[in-house]
């Protein structure tokens, strides 16, 4: 099985902090997004994962450079979620004919038992590609008719972002830049051919400021099975988590309040007050500032006494 990650997208929503970071390789619990993605596909079977890669292309390879069973495939223009998924079966990526490919998302948190229950659900139904489901509401809403996906306005069912699906259909797809939904999905429902699998663990996305703090927070409280890297793991006065990873300091006299990750490298000063955020790795928080639901990039900075409330901060060069 070949797991297929994509990574391309430009993370528009959480400008300006993507413009440095591609939004894959932001870290909401000391890890990249991206990371946690190849380890939920690996731990669900695939023995090799193809990243798909756009903005932040260079970044993303340094990042995934040298693992084994890892190829990150670099999309000169931005073919869309269903183009790059097509156009990597044509490029002979992904194998071919009845060969299952398993496909995510970077900024999706999904648990991998659930990607391995969706690989499954292909021999067991019958059809070449599978959805997994969450609730709804949806943009897209689905009825599910025993193993099979319908178009309904009145579907309680929404896509998780993740898929399995046989090679040989996408070899048989037109390449070319296109929507899932468009290129792939659509006309599998209006076939009668696309399956649909609930998934029993949580989903997530971590597309705006609000969901990447959510992530983040259920990161730390183990909502998914995702080793968190070496640290100090305490809970504040309230009970709430705070990880301060290793090489990471924050002044004695600082408040810290979780939801919060201080990333490797980053740093606190005396009296200041970060709650519910994410300081990056190498960020800083200066003295006797107030840091309040913000996620701050690698080696961005508030400085001494300033306020950041609800802020996507990243270095100061790219501002």
């Amino acid at each position: 099985m070949i797991g297929f990650c994509l990574a391309a997208g430009g993370g528009t929503r959480l400008l300006p902090l993507t413009r440095a970071t591609p939004k894959p390789l932001l870290a909401p619990a000391g890890r990249p997004l991206v990371d946690l993605a190849v380890e939920a596909l690996q731990a669900a079977g695939a023995t090799r994962v193809v990243v798909n890669a756009h903005h932040g292309a260079e970044l993303l390879a340094a990042r995934l450079a040298g693992r084994p069973h890892i190829e990150v495939l670099v999309e000169p223009t931005l073919l869309g979620t269903g183009g790059g998924l097509v156009t990597a079966a044509h490029l002979g990526r992904l194998g071919r004919g009845d060969d299952l490919v398993l496909v995510t998302a970077a900024d999706h948190l999904l648990t991998p038992g659930d990607l391995t229950a969706l690989a499954g659900s292909l021999d067991r139904t019958g059809a070449p590609m599978a959805a997994g489901l969450v609730p709804g509401p949806s943009s897209f809403p689905l009825r599910l008719d025993g193993t099979r996906l319908a178009r309904d306005p009145a579907g309680r069912w929404d896509s998780a972002g993740a898929y399995a699906v046989r090679a040989g259909l996408l070899c048989e797809l037109e390449p070319g830049p296109a929507s899932l939904a468009g290129r792939v999905l659509g006309p599998l429902l209006d076939r009668g051919e696309l399956a649909g699998l609930p998934f029993r663990g949580p989903v997530a996305d971590a597309g705006t400021l609000e969901r990447l703090l959510r992530v983040s927070a259920g990161l730390l409280a183990g909502r998914w099975p995702y080793a968190l890297p070496p640290g100090q793991f305490r809970r504040d006065a309230w009970g709430r988590p705070v990880l301060v990873v290793e090489g990471a300091r924050a002044h004695p006299a600082a408040v810290l309040a979780g939801p919060l990750v201080l990333d490797a490298g980053s740093r606190v000063g005396a009296g200041a007050v970060v709650t519910r955020s994410v300081v990056g790795p190498g960020a800083a928080v200066g003295p006797g500032a107030r840091v309040t639901g913000s996620f701050l990039g690698p080696g961005a900075s508030v400085a001494p006494g300033e306020e950041a409330a609800a802020a996507l901060i990243p270095a100061p060069e790219v501002r």
